[in-house]
């Protein structure tokens, strides 16, 4: 107790001659010079004490503060707004960019199954030299030699309709051998046929290949949903990584301004303790808040790197991609812009709109299209088969009595064009597995998957409804949060404004007014976080509106 009475004295007569030496200096009357005296003539003034001084304290604006460029030294400073960041990450993500792919990759999907329903052609040629020992004298030689060649050609085409398809062959061959008793000598075969199939129960209505162009239809619009949902979600993600990394780069200069004011506290520690007022034990504490404040400038700084890293990660197109060799200096500053917010409506418009409960929908729709086939096939397999063939045939005609009737395939072709030997043929062919249990088992599989998928909507609808109250209440929680932040600044304020009034007329120090300068900013920059915070919770309100993650 004695001591801190001895050093509130000391300090009282130390601020009370500071206080008196000017009105002193003041009142001192001159001494009238003296002739013959050269120095005797300049006037003799007393020389004060030094009187504390207002020097100009650094007022720093929340928002200005540059990226630390001694971190990584020598990189070029690159100045950046959100729609810029914006704008580059949309043309450059490679996530973005591999989502477009999609609905491309569908289009093919598509083409290949719309293929199915294209003909197909198909072409043959053979050939065929054959010798056989002959054990029929009328054929009136030892080996019989044959030769033949055939040309072939035919179309298959599966139909859109019914689950039907049908089949045309056009063949044709030649012939030629050394047996005597053959009546045609080269022989043309030709042929013209045509075979026709359709599902009467099971696939009648519908198949996996008609129902494949309808499920990849509404993949095709899932597709397209998940590049806007891709898209608008790039946009929040590269919109909360500018701001994060603008809160980093402040939260380091307010670090560095917290380390100024600890070091000086501490030198002070010292100082005093050298002019022997105070003790070497009261500056621990200072030194411990010199390495405290060192550790959470360090923090900072990490904090700004990663947030940094984590921010270029949206705008590159790659690992060698130029926006690394720039340390980024994000200019924009958050604007304030009161949003109304009506929870209601909201979930209302999440519910028709969100881009997840339309994907669940059409997913369903998908699943339901796909259980038409599977109930299908339930029912027994019944083909009605048909089929028409027309033949002809021609060639050099050896009659009876040795002499020749030249000819050729235009006989053969001109009895198929003739109509002279048609034929046709008709059935039906029934495949009925007994008891149908595997068709039954993947019916009932897929009804209960069917059931399954409305579940899970119905729970991605209740999970919408609570993450847009969410999104809602925290859009009014962050503006009051801002209002509060608000009113703390304008209180730091009017302390830092009071404390330089103090120093002026000598009633502060310089320090008090520095640290509560730095206090000030301290307050800004939570405004500022608040400010960010809501600016952000409004961003995130309309998203849940529109789309999923």
């Amino acid at each position: 107790m004695a001591k801190v009475t001895r050093n509130n004295l000391m300090w009282t007569l130390v601020v009370a001659m500071v206080v008196m030496a000017p009105v002193v200096s003041a009142q001192q009357p001159a001494t009238p010079p003296a002739s013959g005296n050269p120095q005797a003539q300049q006037p003799t003034t007393a020389v004060p004490m030094p009187m504390q001084q207002s020097q100009p304290i650094d007022k720093y604006v929340v928002g200005r503060a540059l990226p630390p460029n001694d971190i990584v030294p020598g990189r070029e400073m690159k100045d950046l707004t959100l729609e810029q960041a914006i704008a580059i990450a949309l043309e450059k993500n490679l996530d973005l960019k591999a989502t477009k792919v999609e609905p491309q990759l569908v289009d093919y999907q598509l083409a290949g199954a719309r293929a199915s329903f294209t003909p197909s052609l198909n072409a043959g040629y053979t050939f065929g030299n054959s010798t056989t020992a002959s054990n029929n004298t009328l054929e009136g030689v030892t080996y019989l030699t044959d030769i033949s060649q055939g040309f072939n050609g035919g179309m298959n085409h599966t139909l859109p309709w019914f689950g039907s398809s049908y089949q045309a062959r056009f063949t044709n061959s030649r012939r030629t051998t050394n047996n005597i008793t053959t009546r045609l000598n080269p022989s043309y075969s030709s042929q013209l046929s045509v075979d026709y199939s359709m599902p009467i129960l099971a696939g009648f209505k519908m198949d996996n290949t008609r129902n494949q162009l309808r499920t990849l239809a509404i993949t095709r619009q899932i597709s397209d949903i998940n590049v806007l949902a891709a898209v608008e979600n790039l946009r929040n993600q590269v919109r909360v990584s500018y701001w994060a990394l603008r809160s980093a780069i402040e939260q380091i200069e307010i670090s560095k301004r917290a380390l100024d004011i600890a070091r000086q506290s501490f030198d002070q520690s010292r100082m005093r303790v050298e002019i022997g007022t105070s003790a070497p034990i009261d500056t621990v504490q200072f030194e411990t808040a010199v390495f405290n404040q060192e550790q959470l400038l360090l923090a900072a700084q990490i904090g700004w790197r990663t947030a940094e890293i984590n921010f270029k990660r949206f705008l590159a197109s790659g690992a060698e991609d130029e926006i690394y060799k720039f340390t980024i200096n994000p200019i924009d500053q958050p604007e304030l812009s009161v949003q109304s917010v009506d929870i209601q409506a909201a979930m209302t418009k999440a519910l028709a709109e969100r881009t997840d409960l339309i994907v669940a929908r059409r997913n369903i729709d998908s699943s339901k299209l796909s259980l038409e086939v599977t109930h299908s096939q339930v029912l027994p397999n019944l083909a009605l088969t048909a089929g028409y063939r027309l033949t002809g045939q021609g060639g050099t005609q050896r009659l009876p009595d040795g002499s020749f009737i030249p000819g050729g395939i235009a006989d053969a072709l001109s009895a198929i064009g003739g109509f002279d030997t048609p034929a046709w043929n008709l059935g039906f062919n029934l495949t009925y597995p007994l008891g149908m249990r595997a068709a039954k088992a993947n019916y009932a599989r897929s009804l209960l998957a069917v059931d399954q998928s409305a579940a899970r909507r119905k729970a991605s609808e209740l999970n919408v409804q609570t993450e847009v109250v969410n999104a809602g209440l925290n859009v009014e929680n962050t503006y009051k949060q801002y209002e509060a932040s608000q009113k703390a600044r304008q209180a730091a304020e009017r302390n830092a404004d009071a404390a330089q009034t103090r120093f002026d007329v000598g009633m502060a120090t310089n320090f008090e007014v520095v640290q509560l300068q730095n206090q000030l900013t301290t307050s800004r920059l939570q405004e500022l976080s608040r400010l960010i915070a809501y600016v952000n919770a409004v961003a995130e309100f309309d998203r849940v509106q529109r789309v999923g993650r």
